[in-house]
């Protein structure tokens, strides 16, 4: 899809994003010793996202701690996830302070996941015209939102760079569907 006087709107996926490089970087903290190492991942992206890419619109989502619908509705939802550890959780907060530094908007909403709220975006934004919506997760689950080049998700692969960009043709030549 071609750019001329096309808007870019990308949505992260903050909570998947922030998991991944909790898990992907090395443990760093502060002089304080408060754990920062998600922060650092996602300032690291943050700068390449406002340096390279150039998007019109960002909006961060993020999960919050009450219980989901789905979990009222089905009591074994993510019954086998781990809770996160502690010093994950310490993160997200620094998260959110840091989107504020950067000028972008966070969404959240009691009840609802991080990936809910992507869906619900995507779903009141996707027959704007001209205007392109990308996906930046960690979690595949959001390639069903995927809808020919207008929305592309981007997952990151490795780390806290290496991404793979999933259009239609993508989706169909990973999974045959």
């Amino acid at each position: 899809m071609e750019r001329i006087n096309m808007k870019e709107l990308l949505l992260l996926d903050s909570h998947a994003l922030i998991y991944r490089f909790f898990y992907a970087l090395p443990p760093l903290t502060t002089p304080e010793g408060e754990p920062v190492g998600s922060i650092y991942g996602l300032a690291r992206l943050l700068i390449k996202i406002v340096s390279e890419k150039k998007f019109d619109y960002v909006v961060a989502t993020f999960d919050r701690p009450e219980q989901t619908f789905r979990a009222k509705a089905f009591k074994e939802y993510k019954i086998h996830r781990p809770k996160p550890a502690p010093e994950l959780i310490s993160q997200f907060n620094r998260a959110r302070n840091l989107f504020e530094q950067f000028g972008i908007k966070v969404v959240e909403m009691a009840g609802y996941e991080a990936d809910d709220l992507i869906g619900s975006l995507v779903e009141k934004f996707k027959n704007t015209p001209d205007l392109r919506i990308s996906i930046l997760s960690g979690d595949l689950d959001n390639l069903q939102l995927v809808e020919n080049d207008k929305v592309v998700v981007e997952i990151i692969r490795k780390g806290t760079s290496d991404t793979e960009t999933y259009n239609e043709t993508a989706v169909k030549n990973r999974y045959g569907l």
